[in-house]
């Protein structure tokens, strides 16, 4: 089962990264060795797209974001999901969420 996590516009492939997306680990890491999701616009093509999880675990948290090479840094969101759906975590909640996601 594919969840959509966001819906990104169009953007400029020589300033932003593709879309990326992540699953948190209990310590509050991201763990890029296990493939989570995708996105469907065109990589490396500065394509709208969707950026989806595949069959996403009850109440893991996940982040995602895009990279602005210009500006060197890393928007980053995280979610986790409940119910059916992604709710957002604030970074300041995020300790508090894994160690009840435990």
């Amino acid at each position: 089962m594919l969840v959509l996590v966001k819906s990104f516009e169009a953007f400029n492939k020589r300033r932003y990264s593709d879309p990326w997306v992540a699953k948190v680990t209990p310590d509050g890491r991201l763990d890029f060795t296990g493939r989570c999701g995708g996105y469907t616009g065109g990589y490396h093509t500065g394509d709208a797209g969707d950026l989806y999880i595949v069959d996403p675990s009850e109440g893991a948290v996940y982040a995602y974001g895009q990279n602005d090479r210009q500006k060197k840094n890393n928007h980053m969101e995280y979610v986790q999901y409940l119910g059916g759906r992604f709710v957002p975590v604030d970074k300041s909640n995020l300790v508090k969420i894994l160690n009840e996601s435990i």
